[in-house]
């Protein structure tokens, strides 16, 4: 009886620090500010923000709490209680143990995700939540967004800024993922990719303001004058003008490096540097598997992603059990998934939905048109009973402004229509409603839309078109208005206004040709003004402009759901609109 007895503490004890080792990481302190821990464990130790810890002194806990921040060889504690942090900030010998969400031994399983609309993976052409969410699993690029939106490097892991130069030192250690090493030339290559992409995107538009990039973009140049390859690992890139968001665009999937071609064939599959490649890929489906689990710090096995028509028929597969998560971004959640097995996430996004005007129409040219839609269109409706309340009103008509800046009544005026209506020289009789088919809830509020415009008397003809494939020369001519997402990079004042209102990008980021030379100025000035007062004003003066006369309406600005099986975890909701999986993985073993 006493060896039995011997066997099962031995054996409990055993068990205890097992799960002990596998649900903690040890640490230790390494930095003390009033009221705030510094540990030496972060993200490549399996810590993320949210985790609990625990401080130790003298062998018994002294303090406890949460991680703020963490990156990817130190985190940060949220605040503590002041009495607490001055017990023990005089204590030398103190250590510290993190829970972790992941047990080390739980790497492994696979998830199955939806999509809904083809996916581009050139960082030229990436420009949809679904691309954006692929996109940063494969790609990386010369600076990336940390887990708390702050800009960081990435594949340059040091760089500096002389005037308009910007010099990056490439990584030694980069490689992709056919094991080639990411070289100066691959950032010159992907540069040229962009200059030269049939379409431009709010992401890769910078490219416009490097030197040169213009003139090799419509073929006076063979190469961008701006991009200087000064070794193998060393390269600079000069700008026009000053261009403070540079580093935006740069962090964003614009920014993405590939590969020169010339050294291992790519089998069809578009390489990249990330932490995931792709393994196998056809019309409708993609297999991602880990690059490197030593480098990349991945937890699964595989990544599959599926397409499907609506978020109601992946629901259905959902239900059925074959996804383990639906990322839905401005749609209401499908009413037949049973909440006992899965769970929800939504978080807030700088997504807008628009509705814009063919400036070049004369009975646009004023503005008096979409004003009159600005009154007409019920915004409160269509998020409440189309939207079933998955998006927020914006307090502007103008994207990345608070109420506090600009002031604008939503509310339904008939008066206001009538007003602006009397003012338009001639109604169009009738107008062609182009509506961007990779978002299909986007359907429901054309025909509310169409159904306000009958009322004046329009008919309207609506097109469900791809906005990823459209004739620069076919849309001027046809399309008098249009429906769509706009995506910008960041919240920045420049990606939210620049790619959206510019008329030199009209045909590619919008299709306003909205030609207001004094609005157009301004907004130059405010891409290459440095000073944060002046820049503050210019955006300002341009939010006001755009409310008195939008060439585009605001209609609302989606939220992002994500519902997921009970078991998944590490994911994070990124206010571009779409999920980071880099750090994904399943509580228990499947």
């Amino acid at each position: 009886m006493k060896i039995l007895f011997f066997l099962l503490t031995v054996i409990l004890a055993f068990n205890l620090s097992l799960a002990d080792t596998q649900d903690y990481i040890k640490c230790s302190i390494i930095y003390k500010i009033p009221n705030v821990l510094y540990f030496d464990a972060g993200s490549s130790d399996g810590v993320v923000p949210g985790e609990e810890f625990e401080i130790y002194y003298d062998e018994r806990i002294v303090a406890t709490g949460k991680i703020e921040w963490s990156d990817r060889n130190i985190s940060r504690s949220s605040e503590l209680n002041s009495d607490i942090f001055a017990e023990i900030y005089y204590y030398d010998d103190i250590t510290a143990k993190i829970r972790l969400y992941v047990a080390i031994s739980n790497k492994g399983g696979f998830l199955t995700i939806p999509y809904f609309s083809e996916l581009e993976l050139e960082p030229s052409s990436v420009d949809t939540p679904d691309e954006k969410m692929v996109a940063r699993l494969i790609h990386r690029g010369l600076f990336a967004r940390d887990q708390n939106g702050f800009i960081v490097s990435d594949l340059a892991n040091v760089y500096e800024v002389r005037g308009l130069t910007y010099t990056f030192y490439i990584d030694p250690d980069a490689v992709f993922h056919s094991g080639k090493p990411v070289e100066s030339a691959d950032v010159a290559y992907s540069l040229e990719q962009s200059a030269k992409s049939t379409k431009l995107t709010p992401g890769s538009s910078f490219i416009l303001a490097i030197k040169g990039a213009r003139e090799f973009r419509y073929g006076t140049k063979n190469e961008i004058a701006g991009v200087f390859l000064i070794n193998r690992k060393t390269v600079s890139i000069t700008l026009n003008k000053p261009f403070p968001a540079f580093m935006d665009y740069l962090a964003g999937p614009g920014g993405y490096i590939i590969p020169k071609p010339g050294i291992a064939p790519a089998g069809g599959n578009v390489i990249g540097a990330g932490p995931y490649k792709i393994r196998w890929r056809d019309l409708n489906s993609m297999v991602l598997e880990p690059f490197d689990r030593e480098l990349s710090e991945v937890y699964l096995d595989s990544l599959i992603f599926t397409r499907f028509n609506s978020a109601e028929e992946a629901a259905l597969s959902m239900e059925l059990g074959r996804l383990d998560l639906i990322p839905i971004l401005g749609e209401p959640p499908p009413k037949f998934i049973s909440s006992s097995s899965h769970t929800s996430l939504t978080g807030k996004t700088f997504c807008s939905v628009l509705l814009g005007f063919n400036g070049e129409r004369d009975y646009q040219k004023d503005s008096n048109f979409s004003r009159a839609l600005s009154f007409l269109i019920d915004r409160e409706s269509i998020v409440r009973v189309i939207l079933g309340g998955s998006a927020a009103l914006p307090d502007t008509p103008v994207p990345g402004f608070d109420e506090s800046s600009i002031h604008f009544n939503y509310a339904l005026i008939p008066d206001s229509v009538d007003y602006y209506v009397n003012r338009i020289s001639k109604i169009p009789e009738k107008i062609t409603f182009y509506v961007d088919s990779r978002y299909p809830v986007l359907s429901k509020v054309s025909r509310y839309i169409s159904g306000q415009l009958s009322g004046l008397g329009v008919k309207v003809t609506e097109r469900m078109v791809d906005f990823s494939y459209l004739d620069e020369n076919r849309v001027k001519s046809e399309l008098d208005m249009y429906l769509c997402y706009y995506n910008p990079v960041s919240e920045n004042a420049d990606c939210m206004l620049y790619p959206l209102y510019n008329y030199d990008l009209s045909g590619h980021t919008n299709y306003l040709y909205y030609r207001d030379d004094a609005f157009q100025s301004f907004l130059g000035n405010l891409r290459t003004e440095s000073n944060p007062e002046r820049r503050k004003m210019l955006s300002y003066g341009l939010a006001q402009s755009l409310a008195y006369e939008p060439p585009a309406i605001i209609l609302y600005e989606p939220y992002l759901i994500v519902i997921s099986k009970t078991d998944v975890s590490g994911i994070k909701t990124v206010e571009e609109g779409y999920i980071d999986l880099r750090g994904a993985f399943i509580e228990t073993n499947r």
